[in-house]
């Protein structure tokens, strides 16, 4: 799966330059799981609407979607709901392509391909977080973030306390493995990140419409 910096870039581009706090810390939460120690492989799936081990399917995705959003009408709330599920949406499409493509490319050890998938994402994250122009206001807002539980999934203290532990891992330089990516390269995944976001401004431009609609039936 994608990491931080991915899914702050996609919430960038999903709302047109301007994300809010919310969505930015609803873009990592299905992760927030992680502040949960011990954690199982289950307990992740279900943070992420997965059901006997699959991702959703898109007409999940919008229920849950749905379903949160008629759970208020604050927008602090709506704008977490909607990071919460462009997340999963975002590990969804990089599962599909990105991260498929780097199965069938490995060329190393089968038993290193998730250290090398580490180090290559990790050092994706460092590469955008020295480019993007929106970096270090990704970092100050998500500081700045209102912290909602999405139960009983995660907790409100998880969603928090994984903020802290994302900002201090950013924040330390020797996190950076120091290489040239071969498999997830800075042009596809700004590509993908572009790409991801216009998919999920069409979806949820048609959920927000039915949602609305529905309040007044």
């Amino acid at each position: 799966m994608p990491w931080p910096m991915v899914h702050f870039a996609v919430a960038v581009k999903l709302s047109f330059s301007k994300p809010s706090p919310e969505l930015f810390i609803g873009s990592i939460s299905p992760d927030a799981i992680h502040a949960r120690d011990p954690v199982t492989r289950a307990e992740k799936g279900l943070t992420h609407w997965m059901r006997d081990g699959r991702f959703p399917s898109l007409e999940s995705l919008k229920t849950n979607y749905m379903d949160c959003l008629n759970q208020s009408t604050d927008a602090k709330w709506r704008d977490f709901a909607k990071g919460y599920c462009a997340h999963i949406y975002t590990d969804i499409r990089w599962t599909e392509t990105l991260y498929a493509d780097f199965e069938k490319r490995y060329a190393g050890d089968p038993n290193d391909i998730r250290d090398t998938y580490n180090k290559e994402v990790s050092q994706v994250e460092f590469d955008l977080l020295r480019s993007a122009w929106w970096a270090d206001e990704a970092i100050s807002k998500l500081r700045q973030a209102q912290a909602y539980a999405m139960e009983p999934l995660v907790t409100k203290e998880e969603v928090s306390t994984y903020r802290e532990i994302k900002i201090g891992w950013l924040q330390d330089s020797s996190n950076e493995p120091g290489i040239i990516t071969r498999y997830f390269i800075g042009e596809s995944v700004a590509l993908f990140i572009e790409n991801t976001a216009d998919e999920l401004i069409g979806l949820f431009h048609e959920w927000d419409l039915e949602a609305e609609r529905s309040l007044h039936i």
